[in-house]
């Protein structure tokens, strides 16, 4: 699917070619404003939003640029202090108001995209191309852009978003032309304007409020393709029913501490080719209680089909949601109840494998409802179930789920897939559990595959060894990697194997070996290292060798020790084997 920033979204099968905000570091995601001034000294600079410090940094005498501020929401004015090094303090304010299109002064976004069109509701197919560009240009303003071209379509779109100190607006038109078999061309424009605004004394964040109007002869690509779609097929084209105006409104009011939150949600949508009108209303208050969290809304549906015919509805909803400790597992029991219907339900997990959830729901008019499902997370794949049953069907559903990986070694399953993911390799490490995940451990094979870590981000890989056999030893038990989006990276985890060994050893003349000197085969290959204690520590494969410790480079800063653990390996159980020799 596209991803509907500009234009809105469809599914296409073909390639795209786009930036990933991804590849930024975090300090650049979303939009800040950059942050100009001067210093008469070396000083510090202080940022603060809403009160709460935000950002500091030191800055040397003369002009400043602060253009890596973490993004903070949609708005609230920053204030800034720059704090000299006599005690003078300046201070000046940023507005900051954001809306979804906005970019940083000096960033860009871009995309393109060439591809069939795709859509289980219309059989035509056509090659589209599709690409946009954002381009923020200073604190106040970013533009926009796009097209859209298909056979018998095509489309641009110019636009803005400006920030002010009464909130971030984005305006944009769209101009479209469509052509059709029985009938004529096509030609309109489609306005768009959005709103936001965090009106900081009463809390209250304004998130979007949005209107859409299209002259009468204006086509999105979806509504060209399925009225062509309908008259190749013969049908009536009044099913494509073309937007003519849009409204929505999302506003949420933050209470004070322990009070919850309040918000009202709205949309209004009318057509052209048809006399129908739909209007939502939704308001709603949420809150928590020591662990019980409990909402109450209402929502106003009324669809009106010409200026005698209208359809009204209205509920009320009231949500509870409260745990239940038993030992070591936790149910989770939600209840749900509106005029004429009730549903309480229950989920949780038993061990650290099998989740469930399970449900009864009664309405006023019928018998009640029974669903349950369970899954389970084995180490190659997860099982999941569910079953239904109501007056009029039973339904029974069986689901395996994993992932397949093929790799230079063989073919690794896991019970997880991900878009990107990391495959470890850690030789005769097998048990050792995964960045500490239930059911991700290493195979016999020495691999596992982690499902779930964040592209171009620092991922840390950890294995613990509690679970691995005692003759194997990591060598590291955590690594640092960055993948690409969608690549599967491999990591390598160096492993020893062999017993483990603790000699007591001192000199021939009874003095202690000094603390970190390497110790060395026969074949001068590092094996151990002298630890506190003057004892030495090591991992062999062999019952007995000859070794030589060495912590300098001077002939006497050297010794032999040899060593002889047959006797002690008759205990089978030993997992660490202790003994004593002279280092001569």
């Amino acid at each position: 699917f596209t991803n509907g920033e500009v234009f809105d979204s469809y599914g296409y099968r073909g390639i795209d070619f786009s930036s990933d905000d991804r590849m930024l570091p975090n300090s650049m995601l979303g939009y800040a404003p950059r942050i100009r001034g001067n210093a008469k000294t070396n000083a510090k600079v202080e940022v603060r939003q809403q009160g709460q410090l935000i950002y500091q940094t030191t800055v040397a005498p003369g002009n400043f640029e602060i253009n890596d501020l973490y993004p903070t929401g949609f708005g609230g004015e920053i204030e800034v202090s720059v704090i000299e090094a006599n005690g003078e303090i300046q201070k000046f304010s940023v507005p900051y108001a954001s809306v979804v299109q906005m970019l940083r002064p000096g960033m860009n976004r871009y995309s393109l995209t060439v591809g069939q069109f795709r859509d289980q509701d219309i059989d035509l197919d056509p090659w589209i191309i599709q690409g946009k560009y954002q381009q923020g240009i200073n604190n106040y303003l970013t533009g926009y852009t796009g097209i859209q071209a298909s056979e018998n379509y095509a489309a641009i779109l110019l636009g803005a978003a400006v920030a002010t100190p009464i909130g971030a607006i984005a305006f944009d038109v769209t101009h479209s032309e469509a052509e059709f078999e029985k009938q004529a061309s096509q030609s309109g424009q489609s306005f768009r304007l959005s709103y936001s605004k965090l009106i900081t004394p009463t809390n209250t964040n304004l998130t979007l409020a949005a209107y859409r109007y299209s002259t009468e002869n204006f086509y999105k690509l979806r509504d060209a393709l399925l009225i062509r779609d309908l008259e190749e097929k013969g049908v009536n084209t009044y099913a494509a029913g073309r937007q003519r105006s849009e409204f929505q409104i999302t506003l949420n009011q933050g209470l004070p501490e322990g009070w919850g939150n309040f918000y009202v949600v709205g949309s209004w949508v009318d057509y052209w080719n048809r006399s129908e009108s739909t209007k939502q209303y939704q308001i709603g208050y949420s809150n928590n209680y020591h662990g019980l969290t409990y909402g109450l809304s209402a929502i106003n549906r009324k669809v009106e089909y010409g200026s005698n015919d209208a359809s009204h509805d209205t509920e009320y909803l009231m949500t509870l949601s409260f745990p239940i400790n038993f030992k070591k597992n936790s149910v989770n029991v939600n209840v749900t109840a509106s005029e004429d219907s009730r549903t309480v339900g229950a989920s949780g997990m038993v061990g650290d494998r099998f989740s469930y959830g399970a449900s009864v729901s009664h309405q006023d008019y019928a018998n009640p409802t029974f669903n349950a499902n369970g899954r389970y997370r084995t180490n190659y794949a997860t099982v999941g179930g569910s079953y239904s049953i109501a007056d009029s069907y039973q339904q029974a559903m069986v689901s395996l789920s994993g992932s397949v990986v093929a790799h230079s070694d063989g073919i690794l399953f896991g019970p997880e897939q991900g878009q990107t993911m990391v495959l470890v390799h850690a030789p005769d490490a097998a048990g050792a559990k995964v960045n500490n995940t239930v059911g991700l451990s290493v195979n016999k094979a020495g691999y596992a595959v982690v499902p779930y870590v964040t592209p171009y981000r620092l991922n840390d890989i950890t294995l613990d060894p509690q679970e691995m056999s005692s003759e194997v030893e990591l060598e590291e038990t955590s690594q640092r990697i960055a993948p690409f989006a969608g690549a599967i990276a491999k990591v390598d985890f160096a492993t020893k194997t062999g017993y483990a060994v603790y000699i007591n050893s001192k000199t021939a003349d009874g003095n202690s070996l000094p603390f970190a000197a390497q110790v060395f085969n026969q074949k001068d290959e590092a094996v151990g290292i002298v630890a506190q204690g003057s004892m030495i520590y090591l991992r062999t494969p062999l019952a007995q060798d000859s070794l030589y410790v060495k912590w300098g480079d001077e002939s006497n800063e050297r010794c032999s020790v040899e060593y002889n653990i047959s006797n002690q390996l008759r205990n089978k159980q030993q997992s660490i084997v202790m003994t004593e020799a002279v280092c001569k």
